[in-house]
C-alpha cells in the first residue's frame, strides 16, 4: 500500500518555509526563498520568466541567471507533494495549492469572513476571525528573501495586514473593549505616527475611557510628525474628531474635568539655565526612518504599560552614522525632556585619549549647575551627587562615542524619567549584564537611502545624466554614509568632474585613499577604522589584518585558523572580539564577513604591519587547507577522481566527512570562497595550488550544472599553469576545460582541447593522462555521431588503464563503449559493457555514476525489447537520482518510463512522464536531453493519433538539434518529424525530412540509417 505524504504548507507571513507534519523542510538561502515566496504570491497564475529573474536578480542578471533558475526551481520541486504542483509552461511556472496551504490563503480567507461578518453587525463574530487572520503572522512578511524583494512585495502584504488590523480593532471598539484596546493602540500608533487611522482610534479608545487630554496630546502629537516629516497636516478626518473633542461633540463622550498634571520643575532646576547641549542636527540628513521609529517605540510607553526603555545603545561599525541619528533623534524628541539635554562625547574611539569618568562627572556635574568647588573629589560622591541631581528631572543624556562599559557605568542615571542615548562602536554586551539595555544596531544605507544623500548634497541635477555611474559610486562605497558623504565633498568641490570620472578612479586607485580630506588627517574612512583597529588587543589586531588576506566573500572558522595558525576555538574567541567591535560580522550561516571598506582597510594593514613573508605563510596555510579539505570531499563525492600528486601535504585540522551529504554540504558553503582561492592562487604565485584545486572540484561543477563557472575557474587555472611549464597539470585541465565545453554546447572547443591534451600527453610521454584523453575523446565523439572513432578510442585507452590496473578509468571508457555500441546497434555489446560498469560502481560506491548508467542500461534493455528489465531500471535510477538530487540523470530516466509507457499503449501515463521529464531538463540547461526528450514526446504524440500537436514539438526538436550541432540528434529529428509529415498527408515534405536524416546518419553507419531507407523506398 502506497502512503501518501501529508501536504505541504507554505509560509510567507514571517520567515519564508514550507512544513510539512509540523516539520520545517529546508529552503536554502535568500533566492531559493524568494522563488518560493513569488510562487505562493501568484499561486495558481503563471509567472513569467522574467519575473522569476527579474526577482532573483533585480539588478543586471549574471549570464547563468536561467540555468541557476531553473536549479531553484528543482529544488523547490523536490519539496512539493501530490496536493502542490510547479507546472513549467513555455513562458513560466505556476504554483498549484489547494485552499488553505498557505498561510496567505488562510488569511485572505479569515479576513474576508471577519470583514463580512463586521458589515453585517456581528462585531464578535468578526473580532475572532480578524484576530485569528492576524494570528498566522510570526514577523516582517517574506522574511529571508531578498531585500529588494521583501521591500517591495512585503509592502503591499503589510498594508493588507494592517487594514485587518484596523478592521478588528474597529470590532473590539463596538465590543467596548476601549480599556484594552489603550495600551495595544499606544503600540501601534507609536510604531505608525503617520497612520491616522491608528492615531484616530488611540484618540476614540482614549477619550471613552476618559482620558480626553491624552487623546489631545496624541493630536498634538500627530500634527508635528506630519508637518516635519511630510509638510502637511492631518487629514479632514482627524481634525474633525480632535475638533469634536475640544467642543464636547454630542457624538463623543465629554472630556472629563481632571487632566494629567503638568510636570512641575524643581526649585534647583528653576533656579539654573536649563541644558540644551546637544550638537548641532545634521544637515542634510536622509534615511533612517527604520531607526528613528524603533527609537520612538521606545520612548513610548503605555500608562498602564510597563515603563519605556531607559537606556538605548547606538551601535555599528565606523562611519555608519550612529551620532547623526542620535542627534537627529533627540533633536525630534527635545520638548519630551523639558529638564534638559546632555551631551557628551566620551571619545571612546579617535585619535586622542578617551574621556575617564571622572572628567565626564565633573562636566555633567557642572552642566546640571554644580560649581566647581561643590564637585565631590570622591568617585562614589561624585555618582551620588548626579543621580540625586537627576532624579526627579526628565533629561535626556547623550553620550557618544563610548568605548566600553566600564566608561559609561558610572554615568548613568538611576531615574526612569531620564533617557540615556549611547553610540558605540562597540556591541556593549557587557552592559547589557548589568543594566536592561535596549540595543539598535545600524548598518549600511538602502540604495534608495544612499541615492538620496548624493542628492541632497549634490542635487538632483548632477546625478540625473549619470545613473549608473551613481549606483557604482554607491557600491563602491560600500553603502556607508562616512564614504558616501566624502565621496560627495570630493564631487562638490570640482562641479565640472564628471562622476564617471571619479569612479573610475575609484575603481582603479586605493579607495581608502580616494575617500579621505588631505587637509584634516583625522576625516576618512581610513582615519574613522584606525581607531577600531588600534584599539584592539594585538592578537585581535593580527586576525584582522590577516582576514583581510583571504580573497573570498566569507570564511568560516576552520579556515580562519588555518590563515592565522591558530587552534580553531582561539580564533573563535578572536572573531567574537572583532564582533563586538563592528568590524567583523556573523551570518545567519555561521560564517563571517567584513564590510567591503573594512575588507581593504584590514588588507593594508596586512601590507604595513606584515612581512611578505608572514602573509604568504598566512596565504600558503589557507590554500592548502582548502585544497585538502576539497579533495576530501571529492572523496566521498566522486572517490578516485583526481589522481594528481598534490603540492602539499594535507595540514592538521581537515574536517573528515563521513558521507556524501555532509560532504556536498560542505562544497556548497565553501563554493564561492573555493573559486575566490583558485582565481587569487592563479594571479598572486600559487598556481599549482590554482590548477590542483581547480582539477579537484572538476566533477563537482558537473554535479551543480555549474557549467560558466567551470569553465571560467578552469581557464584561469590553465592561464596558470601555462606560464609554469607545468605539462602535466595542462593536460589534466585541458581534458576538463573539454568536459565543460561539451556540456556548454561548444562541441568544437570540447574536441579541440582533448586532441590538445592527447598530443601533449603523447609529447611529453604520459601514458596515464594519454588514456584519459583517449577516453574523454572518445566519450565526445559520442555527440557528433563519430561512433566507430569513439569505439576505436576508447578500446585504446582501455588497454592502456589495464596495463596500469586503473579500474577507474577503464570502467569510465568501458561506459562509453557501451553507449557507443549501443547507438551502432550491437545491445548485446553495450549490455556486456553497461553491466560491468554498474557492477564496479556499486562496489566502489560511485552512487552518481551508478544513476546515470542505470538509466543507460534501461536503453539497452529497451534495445533488447526487455520493457520489463527496462522500467526496472529506470525505476531504479530515479529513486538514486531523487536520493542524490540529480535533475539532469532523473529526466532521462523518466523520460524512459514514458516510453516504457508508450510501448505499453498507455498514452496518457507515457505522456506525463514526458512532460514532467521536459520540465525537469530545461531547469538543467541540457538542450541535447531537452531534443531527445522531445523527440519522445513527439513520437508519444504521434502514436496515440494526436499528429497535429506532434508536429509542434518535433518542430522545436529539430530546431534544438540544430542549435547544438549534433549530427546524430538532428538526423533522428527528421526522420521522426517525416513521420509526423507522412501521418498528416504530406508526404513531399515528408520526404524531404527523410532524405535529410539519411545524409546525416548514413555516415555513421547507425541501424535506423537502413530503416530510413526502406522507408523512403516505400514512400515512393
Amino acid at each position: 500500500m502506497t502512503v501518501r505524504k501529508a501536504r505541504a504548507r507554505f509560509r510567507i507571513l514571517g520567515p519564508v518555509g514550507v512544513w510539512r507534519d509540523e516539520q520545517a523542510l529546508s529552503v536554502v538561502g535568500p533566492k531559493q526563498r524568494t522563488l518560493l515566496a513569488l510562487l505562493v504570491l501568484q499561486a495558481g497564475r503563471t509567472v513569467s520568466h522574467d519575473r522569476l529573474l527579474a526577482a532573483l536578480w533585480p539588478g543586471k542578471a549574471p549570464a547563468t541567471s536561467r540555468r541557476l533558475l531553473h536549479n531553484y526551481l528543482w529544488a523547490i520541486r523536490r519539496l512539493l507533494d501530490d496536493g502542490n504542483a510547479l507546472v513549467g509552461t513555455p513562458t513560466g511556472y505556476s504554483l498549484r495549492l489547494g485552499p488553505g496551504d498557505s498561510d496567505l490563503d488562510v488569511f485572505l480567507t479569515e479576513t474576508a469572513a471577519g470583514r463580512s461578518a463586521l458589515a453585517a453587525g456581528d462585531a464578535a463574530t468578526a473580532s475572532e476571525r480578524l484576530g485569528t487572520a492576524l494570528a498566522l503572522w510570526r514577523g516582517a512578511a517574506l522574511d529571508g528573501t531578498q531585500p529588494e524583494f521583501q521591500a517591495t512585495e512585503g509592502a503591499a502584504l503589510e498594508e493588507s495586514r494592517i487594514a485587518t488590523l484596523l478592521n478588528r480593532i474597529d470590532a473590539d471598539l463596538i465590543l467596548g473593549r476601549h480599556a484594552e484596546l489603550v495600551g495595544e493602540l499606544r503600540m501601534w500608533a507609536a510604531q505608525h505616527p503617520l497612520n491616522e487611522g491608528f492615531q484616530g482610534r488611540l484618540m476614540r479608545a482614549l477619550n471613552r475611557v476618559g482620558r480626553t487630554a491624552e487623546a489631545l496630546e496624541i493630536f498634538r502629537i500627530t500634527r508635528t510628525h506630519f508637518r516635519e516629516e511630510l509638510g502637511l497636516d492631518p487629514g479632514e478626518e482627524l481634525v474633525r474628531l480632535h475638533q469634536s473633542m475640544l467642543s464636547g461633540d454630542s457624538g463623543i463622550d465629554e472630556i472629563p474635568a481632571e487632566s494629567t498634571p503638568p510636570v512641575s520643575l524643581s526649585p534647583s532646576s528653576q533656579a539654573t539655565a536649563v541644558p540644551r547641549q546637544l550638537p548641532a542636527d545634521v544637515t542634510r540628513f536622509v534615511g533612517r526612518r527604520d531607526g528613528l521609529r524603533e527609537l520612538d517605540l521606545l520612548l513610548a510607553a503605555p500608562l498602564d504599560g510597563p515603563p519605556a526603555v531607559a537606556i538605548i545603545a547606538i551601535t555599528g561599525p565606523p562611519g555608519v552614522g550612529k551620532t547623526a541619528l542620535a542627534t537627529r533623534w533627540g533633536h525630534r524628541m527635545a520638548d519630551r525632556f523639558p529638564d534638559g539635554q546632555l551631551y557628551v562625547n566620551l571619545h571612546g574611539h579617535g585619535p586622542g585619549q578617551p574621556v575617564t569618568t571622572a572628567q565626564a562627572l565633573d562636566r555633567l556635574l557642572r552642566s546640571l549647575g554644580v560649581a566647581s568647588d561643590q564637585i565631590p573629589q570622591e568617585p562614589d560622591a561624585r555618582e551620588s551627587m548626579y543621580r540625586s541631581l537627576l532624579a526627579d528631572k526628565r533629561v535626556l543624556v547623550l553620550l557618544d562615542n563610548a568605548a566600553g562599559a566600564d566608561q559609561l557605568r558610572p554615568l548613568l542615571p538611576g531615574s526612569a524619567l531620564c533617557k540615556v542615548v549611547i553610540t558605540s562602536r562597540d556591541s556593549l554586551r557587557a552592559l547589557s549584564v548589568t543594566h536592561d539595555v535596549h540595543t539598535v544596531t545600524l548598518g549600511m544605507l538602502s540604495p534608495r537611502e544612499a541615492t538620496a544623500l548624493l542628492v541632497a548634497i549634490l542635487g538632483e541635477a548632477r546625478l540625473r545624466d549619470e545613473v549608473p555611474d551613481v549606483f557604482e559610486l554607491i557600491g563602491l562605497c560600500g553603502h556607508l554614509p562616512l564614504a558616501l558623504r566624502l565621496a560627495a565633498a570630493h564631487l562638490g568641490s570640482v562641479p565640472t568632474l564628471p562622476i564617471s570620472a571619479f569612479v573610475a578612479r575609484l575603481r582603479q586607485e586605493n579607495r581608502l585613499t580616494m575617500l579621505e580630506i588631505s587637509e584634516d588627517p583625522h576625516i576618512g574612512v581610513r582615519a574613522a577604522f584606525a581607531t577600531s583597529y588600534k584599539s584592539l588587543p594585538a592578537p585581535t589586531q593580527r586576525t584582522f589584518r590577516l582576514l583581510g588576506l583571504h580573497p573570498g566573500p566569507d570564511i568560516g572558522i576552520e579556515e580562519a585558523a588555518a590563515l592565522t595558525g591558530a587552534p580553531a576555538e582561539e580564533v573563535r574567541a578572536l572573531l567574537d572580539t572583532l564582533i563586538g567591535a563592528h568590524l567583523v560580522q556573523r551570518t545567519a550561516g555561521g560564517r563571517f564577513v567584513m564590510h567591503d571598506l573594512i575588507n581593504l582597510f584590514a588588507g593594508d594593514c596586512a601590507e604595513s604591519d606584515e612581512t611578505a613573508e608572514s602573509r604568504r605563510d598566512a596565504l600558503t596555510r589557507l590554500f592548502d587547507w582548502y585544497l585538502h579539505t576539497a579533495r576530501a570531499a571529492m572523496e566521498q563525492v566522486y572517490p578516485d577522481h583526481s589522481g594528481i600528486a598534490y603540492v602539499s601535504a594535507p595540514p592538521p585540522g581537515i574536517p573528515v566527512f563521513h558521507d556524501y551529504d555532509s560532504a556536498t554540504a560542505w562544497l556548497d558553503v565553501e563554493y564561492p570562497a573555493l573559486i575566490a582561492a583558485v582565481d587569487h592562487a592563479a594571479g598572486h604565485g600559487w598556481p599549482d595550488h590554482a590548477w590542483q584545486l581547480a582539477y579537484t572540484l572538476d566533477y563537482f561543477f558537473y554535479l551543480r550544472d555549474r557549467i560558466d563557472d567551470w569553465q571560467t575557474v578552469l581557464q584561469t587555472a590553465l592561464s596558470a599553469v601555462r606560464r609554469t611549464g607545468d605539462r602535466h597539470g595542462e593536460g589534466r585541465l585541458l581534458n576538463a576545460l573539454g568536459a565543460a565545453n561539451l556540456l556548454a554546447g561548444n562541441i568544437d572547443d570540447c574536441l579541440d582541447h582533448h586532441r590538445q591534451a592527447l598530443g601533449l600527453s603523447r609529447i611529453i610521454g604520459d601514458r596515464r593522462q594519454e588514456a584519459y584523453s583517449l577516453g574523454r575523446l572518445g566519450y565526445a565523439l559520442l555527440w557528433t555521431g563519430g561512433f566507430g572513432e569513439a569505439i576505436h578510442n576508447c578500446t585504446e585507452a582501455g588497454k592502456l588503464f589495464r596495463a596500469f590496473d586503473d579500474d577507474h578509468g577503464e570502467m569510465t571508457v568501458t561506459f562509453t563503449l557501451g553507449i557507443a555500441h549501443l547507438r551502432m546497434g550491437h545491445p548485446l555489446d553495450a549490455l556486456r559493457c553497461v553491466r560491468s560498469c554498474l557492477d564496479f560502481e556499486r562496489r566502489t560506491g560511485k552512487r552518481n555514476d551508478e544513476a546515470y548508467t542505470l538509466t543507460v542500461l534501461g536503453e539497452v534493455y529497451e534495445a533488447l525489447d526487455d520493457a520489463v528489465a527496462a522500467d526496472d531500471a529506470y525505476q531504479q535510477s530515479v529513486r538514486l537520482n531523487a536520493e542524490l538530487g540529480n535533475p539532469r540523470f532523473m529526466a532521462n530516466a523518466t523520460n524512459g518510463i514514458g516510453r516504457i509507457r508508450r510501448r505499453e499503449e498507455r498514452y496518457d501515463e507515457a505522456l506525463d512522464h514526458h512532460r514532467s521529464a521536459l520540465d525537469q531538463i530545461r531547469e538543467t540547461g541540457d538542450q541535447h536531453a531537452e531534443c531527445e526528450i522531445t523527440m519522445d514526446l513527439a513520437t508519444t504524440l504521434l502514436e496515440s493519433g494526436d499528429a497535429r500537436t506532434a508536429l509542434k514539438h518535433q518542430s522545436a526538436a529539430l530546431d534544438v538539434a540544430r542549435t547544438v550541432r549534433d549530427p546524430y540528434l538532428q538526423g533522428k529529428s527528421h526522420d521522426i518529424l517525416a513521420r509526423v509529415l507522412c501521418a498528416l498527408g504530406r508526404g513531399d515534405e515528408a520526404s524531404t525530412h527523410w532524405q535529410a536524416a539519411l545524409k546525416f546518419l548514413s555516415p555513421m553507419g547507425v541501424p535506423e540509417a537502413a530503416a530510413i531507407a526502406k522507408r523512403i523506398r516505400e514512400a515512393e
